[in-house]
């Protein structure tokens, strides 16, 4: 089964990402601080990590910076509730010390992460999925 990282302070979230991404086969480690994630960052292959930013102790950019340090090819989704910048054309986007990550806006719905995850892991994971799952879950 692919594993996806998610570090998120709140257990509501958590539960969700949880809940949606196993229900299209993906399995979840979830991760309450950055603490948590720098320490099993080297014992597991993460096809993705979702990171919150408002993490406390260990902020969500140095989380970020340690993936990229030690697994520069891993996809990294910044999730934040937070407006990051506006962009040419008015569109909402990520400051440039975040260059090449996504990002997934909070509240989001179940088929935005969902579609997000998709993309970020690759076609691989896509063809894996049946397209009645990923719209099941898009209800829940």
């Amino acid at each position: 089964m692919t594993a996806i990282l998610v570090v998120d302070d709140e257990p509501a979230v958590r539960g969700v990402i949880e809940l949606l991404l196993g229900r299209v086969g993906l399995t979840v480690v979830n991760c309450a601080d950055g603490k948590a994630a720098l320490a099993v960052l080297p014992s597991r292959d993460f096809a993705a990590a979702l990171i919150d930013l408002g993490l406390e102790q260990v902020r969500g950019h140095h989380v970020i910076d340690a993936i990229r340090e030690a697994r520069p090819a891993l996809p990294i989704v910044i999730m934040s509730g937070a407006l990051m910048r506006l962009d040419e054309d008015g569109s909402p986007g990520l400051p440039a010390q975040f260059e090449g990550l996504e990002w997934l806006p909070k509240p989001f719905k179940p088929q935005n992460l969902i579609g997000l995850v998709s993309e970020v892991t690759g076609k691989q994971q896509r063809r894996a999925e049946s397209p009645a799952q990923v719209r099941a879950a898009a209800y829940f």
